[in-house]
């Protein structure tokens, strides 16, 4: 940096620098100014300087430094070149009047001067490079990298005929953005807007990503995808131009894509929004969609395709007709959804003929394209380890030996056999999944569903569950086939989904019963415990609530499963307070209304249901009361033996167990309390076989003699008073 080009500090520190080398230039050995001497001269002196702040004069003081280092060292090349020049081209003494001059005019142009006195081009271009024609020193110009233009030609590694289940979701972009590109002519006659922009939400690996590229693939014109936290910029109006530069490219494109994946990191709603920079990004963003009118661009489009798993969390002024004028909800597949995607999947992969996609479709509730595509990858792996460590084992003895302390981990023996420097070559044709291999890989693979509040479809099912016929009679009628027929329901006026509440003495069933509903159904399935909704921050158990719909709606058919709903809505009355208050008309708002809980069924259980909110319980929310009582003596006996034949598939004494469960001492015996008896009985049967010696391979039955022994220990839950509370509250009407 020339002197002259210094500014207010640094101008006047550069001088007082300059009269402190002056006053050494006589020295032989003139001292290194260091930042703290000059600091305490000029603090020392009558300077105005003295007066300044120590930050920033000590700031001024080493930029000056730097500055004088490299002008010495500047000065130290340009002495040595004129030694060469002076060495290569001797000149005749001149007279000493002339040297002024001469000075002068090398101030003024040094390279002009060089080029009449240097006969090698050596000198003459490196101190070209280090000085300007007018002899000030070059400005130093950082290197721009130059940036490769991004690829905007649509993917071709993926089409529409690669997805399976989505046919509803490509009818909306076919019809919305395809005829309007392809026939912009009728439009502009009719006088309809094209769409703008099409928001695609759902939950996390169902396809959004994929959905959008396909259809760009399919589409064939410019595609420009981004990630929306990489339009955020630490500069303040760095977002808002790219942001602007990105449509201006789109345009200039035209007609083109923009895919913005993650949407809602970059636009949050802006009452929420913390830093006026979000605020920003969200009218930039509203401006640029404005401005992608047709009209003003001969009618070429560009289309804005955003995918969020948070829809709920953009900014509404986003999601109004002329911005994204579509939306495409893409929920958890159901069974038939999930069927087209495995053979979508399958069609590239060599399948045994047992496999059977519309089995492992009933198999895989909660599954998205993600989870069944981890699935078939796990299987594949289990695959490959078989046939190397079957090949390993047929390989010579010499790639198979292994150090002695290893000799028993086969998992080791493994490894060291693929690592060899003569591993084992796979063959392809061995590469055939059998369904061996997707129901070992089923046991391992969580869905993705359950890690975002869903739950599997439980295994129970009606045969799990004794006794209780008239109830699932009316639970089938309830639910299950509402949601397996429901033209037919549509066409005698009871299109709108059901609610249930279960209600009854404790460990009568009420949950088993909801998850076998569950099962039956094959509905996506979500179980709330009433408690853990609540939170203690105001809003929070509201927004809960709103969350557990929303999800379900997204999943549509799905069954909602509050148990110990007593715990969630209370009763309204002055003895409450506030906050449960509000919890209650929340979700009767979620209840209410037959389009807004559209494919949602919810299920209630409770033993205390004089303490929920009567409104509630209004037909239209949870009109159907079924009561789960205490087992007589023949739904006891049907109990004791639908649990003795799932736990213990190998008895066949069943008349001792119409004996037990007939017994008097069984009276009062809910479904828990004979679970309770079944135990207390095999802890009996595993006593008295150790007793005589018996060890684990020993085969143990329970004998009639234990079953006496359990049925002195156990004792019903539920006591006469507590069961006579639930008889009267039948009595007057409940059910």
């Amino acid at each position: 940096m020339p002197p002259r080009m210094l500014q207010g500090l640094d101008r006047d520190v550069y001088q007082i620098i300059r009269k402190f080398e002056d006053q050494h230039v006589d020295d032989k050995k003139p001292p290194k100014f260091t930042v703290s001497d000059v600091y305490d001269s000029i603090k020392h002196s009558n300077s105005s300087l003295a007066r300044q702040k120590k930050r920033p004069l000590e700031d001024s003081i080493e930029r000056v430094l730097r500055l004088r280092r490299e002008e010495r060292q500047e000065d130290d090349e340009e002495a040595e070149i004129e030694e060469t020049i002076a060495s290569k081209s001797p000149k005749p003494k001149e007279r000493d009047y002339y040297l002024l001059n001469k000075q002068i005019t090398k101030s003024w142009n040094i390279p002009k001067a060089l080029s009449s006195e240097m006969t090698t081009p050596e000198p003459q271009a490196s101190l070209e490079a280090k000085r300007q024609p007018n002899g000030e020193p070059r400005t130093k110009k950082r290197r721009a990298e130059r940036k490769e233009k991004d690829d905007r030609t649509p993917p071709t590694d993926v089409t529409l005929r690669d997805l399976g289940g989505m046919e509803a979701a490509i009818e909306v972009l076919v019809t919305s953005i395809t005829f309007p590109m392809r026939y912009p002519q009728s439009y502009q006659r009719g006088s309809v807007k094209p769409v703008r922009g099409v928001l695609i939400h759902g939950p996390p690996g169902c396809g959004k990503t994929m959905l959008a590229k396909a259809y760009a693939a399919e589409l064939g014109i410019a595609f420009i995808s981004v990630s929306a936290p990489s339009l955020v910029a630490g500069m303040s109006g760095e977002s808002e131009k790219k942001i602007r530069e990105l449509y201006d490219e789109a345009r200039n494109l035209a007609p083109c894509l923009v895919f913005i994946d993650e949407i809602d990191a970059i636009m949050g709603k802006r009452e929420n929004a913390q830093r006026e920079m979000e605020k920003r990004i969200v009218a930039q963003m509203l401006t640029c969609m404005d401005d992608c009118d047709p009209q003003k661009m001969d009618g070429k489009m560009v289309v804005t395709l955003a995918a969020t798993n948070r829809p709920d969390s953009i900014d509404p002024a986003l999601r109004r007709a002329g911005r994204f004028d579509q939306e495409i909800a893409l929920g958890i597949p159901n069974e038939v959804a999930r069927e087209s995607i495995l053979r979508k999947m399958l069609s590239r992969t060599r399948v045994a003929d047992d496999v059977d996609c519309k089995v492992l479709a009933k198999r895989t509730p909660g599954f998205v394209g993600a989870d069944l595509e981890s699935l078939i990858s796990v299987a594949s792996n289990d695959l490959i380890k078989e046939i190397v460590s079957k090949i390993a084992q047929e390989s010579s003895s010499s790639t198979m030996d292994v150090d002695s302390d290893t000799q028993d981990i086969p998992i080791i023996k493994l490894h060291n056999a693929i690592n060899a420097e003569t591993r084992p070559s796979m063959p392809d044709e061995s590469f055939v999944l059998t369904m061996h291999h997707f129901l070992e890989a089923l046991t391992r693979v969580q869905p993705s569903s359950k890690r975002e509040g869903f739950s599997t479809i439980p295994d129970t099912t009606w045969a799990h569950i004794g006794a209780l016929g008239n109830v699932r009679k009316r639970l089938m009628l309830a639910i299950v086939e509402r949601i397996h027929q429901p033209k037919m329901f549509k066409s005698v006026g009871l299109g709108g989904p059901s609610g249930v509440l279960l209600w009854g003495p404790p460990g009568c069933g009420k949950t088993l019963l909801a998850k076998a509903v569950a099962n039956e159904s094959k509905a996506n399935f979500i179980s709330v415990k009433g408690p853990e909704l609540l939170n203690k921050y105001v809003g929070e158990s509201e927004r809960s609530v709103r969350q557990v719909f929303s999800r379900a709606r997204a999943s549509a058919p799905c069954i909602v499963f509050f148990d110990e709903l007593d715990a969630l809505v209370p009763r309204r009355d002055s003895s409450g307070t506030d906050s449960s208050a509000r919890v209650v008309n929340q979700l009767l708002t979620e209840l209410d209304g037959k389009d807004s809980r559209s494919g949602v069924y919810v299920i209630g259980a409770t033993n205390r249901p004089d303490m929920i909110d009567p409104a509630i319980l209004r037909p239209g929310r949870l009109g159907t009361n079924i009561f789960i009582g205490l087992p007589d003596a023949d739904g006891r006996v049907e109990i004791l033996k639908s649990l003795i034949r799932r736990v213990m598939p190998s008895y066949t004494d069943f008349d001792v167990l119409d004996t037990v469960a007939r017994d008097r001492r069984c009276d009062g015996f809910s479904g828990a309390d004979i679970e309770n008896l079944h135990n207390a009985a095999a802890e009996a049967a595993i006593t008295r076989t150790s007793s005589k010696g018996g060890g684990e391979e020993t085969e143990i039955s329970i004998l009639l003699a234990d079953w006496e022994i359990a049925l002195n220990e156990t004792k019903p839950s539920v006591s006469d008073s507590h069961s006579k509370k639930f008889r009267e509250l039948k009595e007057i009407g409940w059910e």
